[in-house]
């Protein structure tokens, strides 16, 4: 094997490398339960949100019942926002680091212009051996 050949072998683990990379932490990022947890009202308000931006439970304690609906629907909404910013902000720290895109385009796009260089070879010789055996038939 010639030494381009090589470097084009190189080039093609490294990149396929890289992708299987993306799409194991990918995998391991969707199975990972990740929640958003906040509270208002002095705590008697408690809202969970899940992947997605779901909200997977509100708690609401009967004291908070006992301030009126104004303040409830109030206290509901700073607690669910929290709670999605929670989960923001844990989903940000709790991602498996992947790949750089920018890295993984500048591999294959080496790949690529590799691949034409290597081609550009295979079909010059096969066209060189083409016209000898033509030379040597006529």
């Amino acid at each position: 094997m010639t030494a381009s050949a090589d470097e084009f072998r190189q080039s093609m683990d490294d990149a396929l490398r890289t992708l299987r990379e993306l799409r194991a932490n990918r995998h391991a990022e969707e199975s990972v339960e990740t929640r958003g947890e906040a509270s208002a009202a002095d705590g008697l308000i408690t809202v969970v949100a899940a992947p997605g931006g779901r909200i997977e439970s509100i708690t609401v304690l009967p004291q908070a019942l006992l301030e009126g609906g104004d303040y409830l629907a109030e206290q509901l909404t700073i607690a669910v926002n929290a709670a999605l910013d929670d989960l923001r902000a844990r989903t940000a720290t709790d991602a498996p680091d992947v790949p750089d895109a920018s890295v993984l385009l500048e591999r294959l796009e080496g790949v690529q212009q590799q691949s034409v260089r290597q081609m550009q070879s295979f079909l010059s010789t096969l066209t060189t051996a083409q016209a000898r055996i033509a030379r040597s038939a006529g």
